[in-house]
């Protein structure tokens, strides 16, 4: 059966009603406490306050706040690292005579009426005054920013390097962490303005995975092969150390096609490069980032020595003379591109390497994805028409002759 009130209703009805009993016949307040003393029902954390006179009440949150204040004010913490943050620290303040007004003053700042129906009603269901307190948001913001700063870092990719004596090293990965510190101000305020002290809070951590992971790189074991260069130092020089720079560390993973415009990016001087000397329309001339071309035309024979499947790929107007006629490889920022696709069972991995005279190029991979071939380039025809051929050889004999394209090139 549907009961038209609820047993709180009919106990707030029943407890109004004796309240305006109580204030017609005996024409005055009644208080349940003693006079100028806490009433009954107010407690603190467990401990009642209950007829305590206004100074007690004060000696009693002071008592709490020392006690309180003895604690390391916060420790917040990341597996096995910990900091610890002091009330001194933060500026960390108690507000005692804010609890003791609250708990005198409860049940006394009201009508007759008011006060009668106050303290009848914490009689009965009580009220829990907390000693709170204040701090320097600032300093907790500092405080706080410091100990994510450090442990904020950027993710590191796996890579592969080469021991002077053409072993192939493997270096792990690292990942990246961000500490958010707004989620850890969030979580450890509201301890501190109740005066929670000495908890140990988490420090919320979000973690990156880097682009190239161990697993990544684990298959590769040597050299597929290597192409080098030579140049001078200068403009020219110090534009192909910086492209090759932007080579060096790639992954490509089977089926991927690479570009050679998307991974070193836009050849500016904004980016870093120089002016030096470029073929334009046919003609040499000066232009921001001369000799980039070297890189790609010394990336271009070193995939086509791995065995690697050129997809896009064209000759300069002029033959060029860091590699032979036919074996070149411009490339133009939004014009033209070199890419290739890695058509072998595992990952490619590029290593660069330019000293300031040399330019080399290294394709490091499975080398049980080339079958046991070895791969050499040929070119026929002559030097402003040649025609060039991809051969590989198993036991020192020609067993596939790959026509690769004919150029011609301006006299």
């Amino acid at each position: 059966m549907h009961l038209p009130f609820s047993i709180e209703k009919i106990l707030a009805i029943t407890t109004i009603s004796i309240a305006f009993a109580i204030c017609i016949i005996g024409g005055i307040s009644v208080s349940i406490t003693n006079h100028n003393r806490v009433i009954l029902g107010v407690q603190s954390e467990g401990q009642s306050l209950a007829g305590m006179s206004e100074t007690e009440a004060r000696q009693f949150f002071l008592a709490k706040a020392r006690t309180k204040m003895k604690k390391t004010a916060l420790i917040v913490t990341n597996g096995p690292q910990h900091w610890d943050i002091q009330a001194a620290d933060i500026d960390l303040t108690p507000s005692v005579e804010q609890a003791v007004r609250e708990a005198y003053d409860t049940g006394r700042n009201g009508s007759p009426l008011t006060n009668t129906l106050t303290q009848m009603r914490i009689a009965l269901f009580g009220k829990d005054v907390r000693l709170t307190a204040t701090y320097s948001d600032d300093k907790l913001q500092s405080k706080l920013s410091a100990i994510t700063a450090s442990l904020a870092r950027a993710p590191k990719n796996a890579s592969l390097t080469l021991s002077p004596k053409g072993n192939i090293e493997h270096h792990m990965a690292l990942t990246g962490r961000q500490a958010d510190t707004s989620a850890l101000y969030d979580t450890v305020a509201p301890k501190l303005s109740a005066l929670a002290l000495t908890v140990r809070t988490e420090i919320p951590v979000e973690e990156t995975e880097p682009v190239i992971t161990d697993d990544a790189l684990a298959s590769i074991d040597g050299v597929l092969a290597s192409y080098h260069t030579q140049y001078t130092p200068g403009n020219r020089g110090h534009n192909i150390t910086l492209a090759a720079g932007k080579l060096n560390g790639t992954l490509v993973k089977p089926n991927d096609i690479f570009s050679f415009n998307d991974t070193v990016g836009l050849r500016t001087a904004a980016a870093g490069y120089k002016v030096a000397g470029v073929i334009l329309d046919g003609q040499l001339a000066d232009g921001i980032g001369g000799g980039v071309c070297q890189v790609s035309s010394t990336l271009y024979n070193a995939i086509l020595l791995a065995g690697l499947t050129p997809t896009a790929r064209t000759s300069h107007a002029l033959p060029s003379a860091y590699c032979p006629p036919g074996l070149d490889a411009t490339v133009a920022d939004g014009q033209i591109d070199l890419q290739f696709r890695n058509q072998l069972a595992h990952s490619v991995y590029l290593l660069t390497n330019a000293d300031g005279h040399t330019l080399t190029v290294y394709i490091l991979g499975t080398r049980a994805d080339l079958g046991g071939k070895t791969i050499r380039l040929e070119s026929t025809g002559s030097r402003l028409h040649p025609s060039v051929y991809r051969l590989y050889l198993a036991g020192g004999q020609v067993i596939e002759r790959e026509f690769l394209h004919t150029d011609s090139y301006a006299s």
